[in-house]
Parts: C-alpha cells; structure tokens; sequence
C-alpha cells in the first residue's frame, strides 16, 4: 500500500488493502515521538528528530500500513498514535478469521475426496483386469513372489519405504542366506526416511550385505513405499490389508511408480554408515523444516509423527524447538507467522 503527500502535509492511502510491513529504526523513532506528543504534524516531527522530511513521511507511511499512527479526524494535517493492542486486534483479528475459513475449507475438501479414494480405486482396479492387478494376501506368498522378481530382474530395482521397520524386513530379498540374489549387473536403489539413519541394525544389515551397485539416500517427508522391477513391476503395500502386497504390470501404473519415486530420489540425501555430525545437523534442520510444512496444512502430531516414522516424542520436541523459533504460542500463530515472513515460499 502507497502513499503520496497532500497540499496540508498529511498522507493519503493509494489502496485500502493492508499488507503487512517490517518496521525499521526510523520508523520506531517516528512512532515514539508522535506517541509522546498529543498532535503531531509531518514538519513538527521532522524538527523534533532532525531527520529529513521524505524520511519522515515514509515512515508515516508505514505506520500508517501496521495501524500504529492515524490521522486527526480535526486536522488532517497532523498524526495521532495508535496503542500495538489496538493495531494488533485491527490488523490480526480479520487475518485470523480468514485462516479459520481457509481450514475450514481446507478440511471439507479433504474429507470430500478421501471418501472417495476406495471408490476411485475399486474402479482403476477392476479396469485394469485379472492379469495387470495382483492382490496377494498370504504374507508368506508375498515374501516369495517379491523374492523371485529380485532373482529374475535384469536392470534396476527401485525400492523405497518410509518405514525402517518394514524395510530392514525387505533387505532378505535381495540376500538369501548371506549370498545376493541379484544379477551382478542389477542396480539397486533404496529410499529410506532419515530416521533410518538412527537404526543400527538397519546400518549393520547394509555394511553385510553391501554390494556395488546399490546406493542408499534418505528424505524427511513421507513418499509410497513402493518397489518397482526393471520398470515393468510395481510392488505395493495393501492399504487395506497390513501383510497384503499388490503387483501391478500395467505399464501405466508402473510410469506413475518410477516417476514418483525419481522425485522422491532426486530430493534424497545420501545415505552412508558412517556418523557425520553436519550431515545429521543439516538432515535434523530439513526434519523440522518437513514438520512445519506438515503443522500449516493443518496436520495432527501423531499423523505427522507417523508420516515422518518418528515416535510422538521425538515429533514434539521437534515441535517445541519450532514454535520457539517463530516465537508463536499456537499453532495459528506460527501458521500467520510463516505466512508473513515467507518461511515456505519454496
């Protein structure tokens, strides 16, 4: 919002729509002289602080932005000062009911379209045919078939999977005891969170069962766990059901598959056995940043420390840390915080 100098020395707004500024020294030096005097002009506050009169009515300007000064209903001419309570109710009460109407909106919207997730599903499902879709539900038959697709593939496999738990149970498919049951030339490409890195049994499987041609890499936020067999078979999690897997040859499907988890790749961290302290610093601050992305969607704590496979705890103290940062007390405030500072603009 601009402003321009009228013939009696007072500012006029250019816009009626508020946006939020930083206010600077100067600005805070105006706001305390004309708070310390019952009627202040432009020319009277310019002799006051001895500072130049375009300075002055830049920061008038800005005062005038945050709600911090005013101009006399009785002389136009002249300023009053504003209390920061009554520029905080003026300025932050609309912004506040605006974001509980986004949220509102934000919740309806997802519950709309999760309900229709099965429907949506059931339907590509049954398209898709007998020989394209394979639900397997038998956790034994599972193991085996995805065991057999590592032994036959001639390529690449992809394999990532937010939980630690279940991909440290994945590793045996491509070992069968002691011995790789990969080709020599199969690459091997595993996407894990970046809690894996604090899973020393996870650790000491990779350094047993290291190969050459496997390379590791972790993210903070959540990506399907999924493993794709020389881009032509796709392994999935049943949603439905905790030991059922699903294999998709549709060539569709499996494109989706393998351009989803280059994504997820291509923002990955490498992963090594070894103990870096900048790199578990650096992963530490992308955890956090994950979080408060997740925290302005509206995101629960336990969904959040779900998604991220960390426990409750652990998701909390990254919380804390947060919220301590931005200096906000709720979680509206740190959403109207990040908001105003551009924290996620990326």
């Amino acid at each position: 919002m601009s402003h321009v100098t009228r013939e009696d020395g007072s500012l006029r707004s250019r816009a009626t729509e508020t946006r939020t500024v930083f206010l600077r020294s100067e600005d805070r030096e105006v706001y305390r002289w004309i708070a310390g005097g019952a009627h202040c002009s432009v020319k009277e506050i310019t002799s006051g602080t001895g500072r130049q009169q375009q300075e002055i009515e830049t920061s008038i300007g800005r005062l005038l932005q945050m709600h911090l000064v005013r101009v006399d209903s009785t002389s136009p001419s002249k300023y009053l000062a504003v209390s920061p309570e009554t520029a905080r109710v003026e300025l932050v009460a609309p912004l506040q009911r605006d974001i509980e109407h986004r949220q509102h909106e934000v919740d309806r919207i997802r519950a709309v379209l999760y309900e229709l997730t099965s429907d949506y599903q059931e339907g590509v499902a049954r398209s898709a045919g007998p020989a394209s879709v394979e639900v397997v539900t038998s956790p034994r038959q599972a193991a085996e078939l995805t065991e057999q697709l590592a032994a036959s593939c001639r390529s690449e496999i992809l394999l990532s999977e937010p939980d630690v738990t279940a991909a440290i149970a994945a590793m045996p498919y491509f070992h069968s005891g002691g011995k790789p049951v990969l080709g020599a030339d199969v690459e091997v490409r595993v996407l894990f969170p970046h809690t894996a890195r604090f899973r020393r049994d996870l650790a000491e499987r990779m350094q047993a069962q290291a190969q050459r041609n496997t390379s590791y890499r972790t993210r903070s936020d959540s990506f399907m766990p999924l493993i794709v067999f020389d881009g032509q078979v796709a392994v999935f999690s049943d949603h439905t059901r905790s030991d059922a897997i699903v294999l998709v040859r549709d060539s569709a499907v499996v494109s989706f598959a393998v351009a989803a988890f280059e994504r997820a790749w291509t923002r990955g961290v490498t992963f090594s056995t070894s103990y870096e302290r900048q790199v578990v610093k650096e992963l530490s601050e992308s955890t956090k940043r994950t979080i408060l992305h997740l925290m302005v969607q509206g995101v629960d704590d336990r969904l959040i420390a779900r998604r991220l496979n960390m426990s409750l705890r652990s998701c909390q103290r990254h919380i804390e840390v947060i919220m301590r940062r931005l200096g906000a007390k709720t979680r509206m405030q740190a959403g109207y915080l990040v908001s105003e500072r551009g924290l996620l603009k990326d």
